[in-house]
């Protein structure tokens, strides 16, 4: 394994088949940068991916993109893929050839967030922290293709779609709490100002009305240890030791949209 001297931006993982996987990530990305290079480094006979970390595309970079041979992605921190910016950004990779695949990384987004992403022409909506073999497996499926988009996501989706569809109000036990209802942007700036993500910010709503982390994961579609990961990292961003000081914390900070959805 060797790495290219310079900015540090580039990292060059060099195996034995000659194709290069290319991934220009574009976002505040430093705190899943490395884990994503560590994930898409395979063996020594497969593809050896070179991951390029910017904070705008240029020229230079879709240059660097449409080098061949190469597997090619461009992979959205989920701040950037909530900006304009986006739309543009797959339209010039649908016009690379072969296309680039976009895949937005991050919290997991809301089901209208996923849905105008894919309209935009995103491959995958890939959650962090995420296994090494499922990063693999969803950077596979978008250079064949093909669109990921996670489970707990994809639940609430056709939970959505089928209560739009059929015209009814499903109970509140069997509604995934994605958006917690009222304005998006307040609850977006809420979440800034405490400095949570979203899904952060989702079971500090819930944990507000005392519910217990089983019925969180109901609501949220998510598995218990899923639940129990996002709670620990809240507190830790909080620096709260417990529910209660978690509320207490947010609500001396400001958070007064947080208690009312």
């Amino acid at each position: 394994m060797t790495r290219k001297a310079g900015d540090g931006s580039t990292t060059v993982l060099t195996g034995t088949t000659g194709e290069t996987m290319r991934v220009l990530v574009v976002g505040e990305a430093a705190t899943w940068l490395s884990g994503l290079q560590v994930a898409l480094q395979t063996e020594a006979n497969a593809t050896p991916p070179v991951l390029r970390h910017v904070d705008d595309v240029t020229v230079q970079d879709w240059l660097w993109l449409r080098e061949l041979p190469s597997r090619r992605a461009l992979v959205l921190e989920e701040s950037v893929a909530r900006t304009p910016a986006v739309d543009s950004l797959c339209t010039m990779a649908a016009e690379c050839v072969p296309p680039v695949p976009v895949i937005v990384v991050g919290d997991a987004g809301f089901p209208d967030e996923i849905i105008r992403w894919l309209q935009a022409g995103v491959a995958a909506c890939l959650p962090w922290p995420n296994s090494v073999a499922r990063i693999r497996s969803v950077f596979d499926l978008a250079f064949s293709g093909g669109r990921f988009v996670p489970e707990e996501a994809l639940s609430a989706l056709l939970v959505l779609w089928r209560q739009e569809a059929m015209g009814e109000a499903l109970p509140l036990s069997r509604l995934p709490v994605f958006p917690l209802g009222g304005d998006k942007a307040t609850q977006l700036a809420e979440s800034a100002l405490l400095g949570i993500s979203q899904r952060q910010y989702e079971i500090l709503a819930l944990l507000s009305r005392g519910l217990s982390i089983k019925t969180i994961c109901q609501q949220l579609v998510i598995s218990e240890g899923t639940a129990k990961t996002h709670v620990s990292a809240l507190y830790r961003r909080l620096g709260a030791r417990n529910r209660g000081e978690a509320i207490y914390i947010a609500a001396q900070r400001g958070a007064r949209h947080l208690f009312e959805t």
